[in-house]
């Protein structure tokens, strides 16, 4: 992103340098691990530029094309048809969601990035991709499968919720009672709405690596009020995806890299016959 408006990538490790000089003496003792670790993925990518580029083949790549096409060109009906038809077709939610929503955003990123799109292009192509999950969620069939309970959420500051939203939406058609609580949830309302819920898994999503220490600030929170109680914790999201060890120095149960990653993960808690809900 900032290399396409003339930033070199020596000047933001540079700066991530400093900063870890600057707030080492001044972050908590638990804390510490955590800032290191972000830093140091950080000065790493610097190193090596990613590819970035969304992966342009299988069975879905007509739609997904299609899909962004949509989103760039504004047209929220031609969007919602492009998933819908991939659906009739027998497609599996999550392929749709992860191959042709999910990597269509993932473009849609990488273009603003790229400086090819403007901030404004990117918020609509956004909300058009928000409002077709919001439809797409009415047409979910009901499981008869009864998995446990799961919050799914945001913190405090985290703008993004497409991606926690997606996770909600299958986790519920795979037999989960779901609570979606959406983004900017304060960390109170969080705990309460675990012990409320009795839930046996929360979802943390963060999609902006500044949001990383309210994600540590709320595991921390979890673990004081609920001890032994605690749900399962699982993080997802774009701020995680270039540090993928950062989840086990926060002391996070699991991380998924995708949709798919996070289902596996969840599958693998309700198997888990020690997961329980949190309150009697």
């Amino acid at each position: 992103m900032l290399g396409a408006r003339g930033i070199g990538a020596h000047f933001v490790a540079e700066n991530l340098e400093q900063i870890g000089r600057a707030a080492g003496p001044l972050v908590s003792d638990p804390e510490r691990p955590v800032l290191e670790a972000l830093l140091r993925a950080g000065v790493a990518a610097c190193a090596s530029v990613p590819r970035t580029e969304v992966d342009g083949s299988g069975p879905l790549v007509l739609a997904r094309s299609l899909f962004v096409q949509a989103l760039l060109g504004s047209q929220r009906m031609a969007a919602l048809t492009v998933i819908q038809e991939a659906l009739r077709e027998g497609t599996s939610l999550i392929d749709v969601y992860v191959e042709v929503v999910q990597m269509a955003l993932y473009e849609i990123g990488r273009l603003w990035a790229a400086n090819r799109i403007t901030v404004a292009q990117e918020h609509m192509a956004t909300a058009i991709a928000q409002y077709v999950v919001a439809q797409i969620y009415g047409q979910l069939p009901a499981s008869s499968v009864q998995r446990g309970r799961a919050i799914v959420t945001g913190v405090e500051g985290e703008l993004h919720q497409i991606g926690a939203n997606m996770v909600a939406d299958v986790l519920e058609s795979l037999g989960w009672e779901v609570r979606f609580l959406g983004t900017q949830m304060p960390h109170q309302g969080i705990l309460d709405a675990i012990e409320e819920h009795r839930a046996g898994l929360l979802g943390i999503s963060a999609t902006m690596l500044f949001n990383v220490p309210q994600v540590t600030r709320l595991l921390a929170a979890v673990r004081q009020r609920f001890g032994d109680r605690s749900p399962k914790i699982l993080l997802g999201g774009a701020a995680f995806r270039d540090a993928p060890a950062l989840w086990e120095d926060m002391g996070a149960d699991g991380y998924g890299r995708d949709l798919r990653d996070v289902i596996r993960l969840a599958e693998s808690v309700a198997l888990d016959a020690t997961v329980g809900p949190v309150a009697g």
